[in-house]
């Protein structure tokens, strides 16, 4: 019988230090999930196109009251930030 396979989760704070620290590579695209570090997928038309079009109707009805940013990274807790793929981690 295998022992179990123990995870470490990460802080957003961790992964920022991790790489101002360099232990990934320059174009790395990765981002932190609930604590785990994850290679992004690539971008491809169908993404691109709802990106657009979610970008399109939240700036038209936020526009009094937030800012719609689509190329900014999103810290949801300590544990997840998504990242555009052209921001570094």
């Amino acid at each position: 019988m295998e022992p179990p396979v123990l995870k470490r989760l990460f802080t957003v704070d961790e992964f920022h230090q991790m790489a101002e620290a360099r232990v990934f590579a320059e174009d790395d695209r990765l981002e932190i999930l609930d604590g785990e570090i994850v290679q992004m997928t690539p971008i491809g038309p169908p993404h691109a196109a709802c990106v657009m079009r979610l970008n399109a109707w939240f700036s038209q009805f936020a526009r009094s009251v937030a800012i719609v940013s689509v190329q900014g990274p999103l810290v949801l807790d300590e544990g997840t930030e998504f990242r555009p793929p052209d921001i570094p981690a």
